[in-house]
């Protein structure tokens, strides 16, 4: 599961159980975000804090707020305003957070034993066919993964892997509301 947004993360899941994530002990670890680092080397964090006298609280608006895909183009936090760029710092940003995620991908893949399908979802996942067509190609020549290139540029849920694709590729609407409210009522109920 590939939740693409302005916050981002994947799931690798089996048999509808989540077997290994991007998250860690916060959202910050993992993916680029909109504006969230992603993962990040912690001596970077004691560079900033010895070298440049950072202290908690600037490091905390740095990691949260400041970085992430605004802090890589030094333009925008969205990614449909990257896409719209010309600027170099935009396709800089853009080819990273590519590269993250089919990196990310292929952890989740080793933590299943392999991949039999991939969902697309949220805001960059659902809306952004470059962007999910850029990750199956770094993709393709590990999992023999392709798009139907019609079905990617199209709206709705759907699927969109050709027919000799070995992975199943779909897109799927992210309802978070939804979902909050079905865990709550079985908490409430199960109390």
């Amino acid at each position: 599961m590939a939740h693409l947004g302005n916050g981002a993360s994947l799931c690798a899941m089996e048999a509808g159980r989540s077997r290994e994530t991007t998250m860690s002990f916060t959202a910050l670890d993992g993916l680029p975000m909109g504006t969230r680092c992603g993962a990040l080397d912690p001596g970077a964090v004691l560079y900033l804090q010895g070298q440049h006298d950072f202290d908690e609280d600037a490091l905390q608006h740095l990691l949260y707020h400041e970085s992430g895909l605004l802090g890589l183009s030094g333009i925008d936090s969205d990614m449909a305003v990257l896409l719209e760029s010309e600027a170099p710092e935009a396709r800089r940003a853009i080819d990273f957070f590519v590269y993250r995620a089919a990196q990310e991908m292929g952890r989740m893949a080793v933590a299943l034993g392999g991949v039999d399908g991939i969902v697309f979802t949220a805001g960059i996942g659902e809306h952004a066919a470059p962007i999910r067509e850029a990750i199956i190609e770094r993709l393709t020549p590990l999992w023999s993964v392709r798009l139907d290139s019609d079905a990617n540029r199209g709206d709705s849920p759907r699927l969109i892997s050709s027919e000799d694709s070995a992975i199943t590729v779909r897109v799927v609407p992210t309802d978070e509301e939804a979902m909050l409210a079905e865990h709550t009522w079985q908490l409430w109920r199960s109390h």
